[in-house]
């Protein structure tokens, strides 16, 4: 199994299991890493990441929920074959966490709902006026 283009940071603010998890997903998701690709073993991959198994398992089991990736004992770990469902179900799950942390965020800057929620609209309006 060829290496995977992975780099993690420390100063990125993410724990490592979630930098690999995140990376790995979007592999899957752009199809660089296509349904039935096997992936390198926890082993092979902490070694490439200089991480500990733990963290390598961790992010495959996070994949594995996710719908991502299947574990066939003996066999190793690949890529699901169903995986546009479980994308968009893990790209859910991402946004709804990233914008809980910036309401949270806005709510300790002192923002009301009203505040937050027409902040919001004007963000929508300006990717959309982008586009």
């Amino acid at each position: 199994m060829s290496t995977l283009p992975l780099q993690l940071s420390a100063a990125s603010g993410l724990p490592f299991y979630r930098q690999v998890t995140d990376q790995i997903s979007a592999l899957v998701r752009s199809g660089q890493l296509p349904a039935g690709s096997r992936m390198p073993s926890v082993r092979e991959l902490a070694a490439q990441l200089m991480v500990s198994l733990i963290t390598v398992r961790r992010a495959y089991a996070d994949l594995e929920a996710a719908g991502l990736v299947i574990r066939r004992q003996g066999q190793g770990t690949f890529v699901a074959d169903n995986v546009a469902k479980a994308s968009v179900q893990l790209a859910l799950d991402q946004a709804h966490e990233q914008l809980a942390r910036a309401v949270r965020l806005a709510q300790q800057l002192g923002l009301d709902e009203d505040e937050i929620l027409t902040t919001v609209h004007d963000i929508l309006a300006e990717q959309e006026d982008e586009t």
